[in-house]
């Protein structure tokens, strides 16, 4: 009896919260009316001051942490047209990075299957050092080693060297992007292969300070001289259960013509401290 007495008061609360805020203009039920709001539209449930902004920058977790240790792990699927007989595969990969100041130290392995084998992909290890040039502004310079743990004729150790930033403007929006040096160091066969770049673009909307959406470019080169760059749009979704827990789920889509590739990843993360 109780908790139907709570529940009914709790929708009244809410009810009446909400037609004072319609009576008043407020569209973003931020309690600044409408008129007097310089930030119309503010994310639900954000803390405003008098004028109706964002009275802090949202911005993800990892962006935030000095000290932390975070491990992840995350499951795709992903399918392409060019490799005829085993379009479809699943990955596992996990992900330890571990934050101290401005420097991340990260290791990253997996596993995949195909029907026609399966085995273990590449294995990364990547140091990343952050500048925090203004309160909401990261700029990150990066090197990764791609050791070659995936089992193949030729394959050897590449270097990816990347520069990537990222920018929290008021209003709970974000702008990314990056770009990127791989110098491929495998051994030629039959196609001769080249070093590649790329870079992406994008721009994410914090609904509230625990849930997190994206859109975002990317334009890849193949190391293969004879296939054509990657050009794909990808989306993120990031939500944080509480300060140890957050997941993320990803696809991503080839936007040229003459392809047809596709993935999608979950992820769940756990940040040890």
């Amino acid at each position: 009896m109780i908790t139907i007495i709570k529940n009914i008061l709790l929708a009244w609360l809410i009810g009446n919260s909400l037609s004072y805020a319609v009576n008043l203009n407020d569209k973003d039920f931020d309690g600044v009316p409408d008129s007097l709001d310089q930030c119309p539209n503010t994310p639900f449930l954000n803390t405003v001051n008098e004028k109706g902004c964002t009275t802090t920058i949202l911005m993800l977790p990892l962006d935030e942490v000095t000290d932390s240790l975070v491990l992840a792990l995350r499951l795709g699927y992903s399918f392409n047209n060019d490799f005829i007989g085993r379009e479809s595969q699943k990955t596992s990969r996990i992900r330890m990075t571990y934050y101290k100041g401005d420097w991340s130290y990260a290791l990253r392995t997996g596993y995949f299957i195909h029907n026609k084998g399966r085995g273990q992909l590449d294995t990364t290890v990547k140091v990343k050092r952050r500048f925090r040039l203004a309160p909401n502004f990261r700029l990150g310079v990066s090197m990764a080693l791609r050791l070659p743990t995936y089992d193949f004729v030729g394959n050897n150790t590449d270097i990816s060297l990347l520069t990537s930033f990222s920018y929290y403007p008021r209003r709970s929006w974000s702008l990314f992007g990056g770009l990127g040096h791989t110098f491929i160091r495998d051994e030629q066969t039959s196609t001769p292969l080249q070093n590649t770049n790329y870079f992406y673009f994008g721009s994410g909307y914090f609904f509230t300070k625990k849930f997190y959406v994206n859109l975002s470019y990317t334009y890849s080169e193949s190391k293969f001289t004879t296939e054509h760059a990657a050009k794909s749009i990808s989306t993120v979704l990031f939500y944080e259960f509480n300060e140890k827990w957050f997941t993320t789920l990803s696809y991503n889509q080839d936007v040229d013509s003459q392809d047809n590739h596709n993935s999608s990843n979950f992820t769940i993360g756990y940040r040890f401290w």
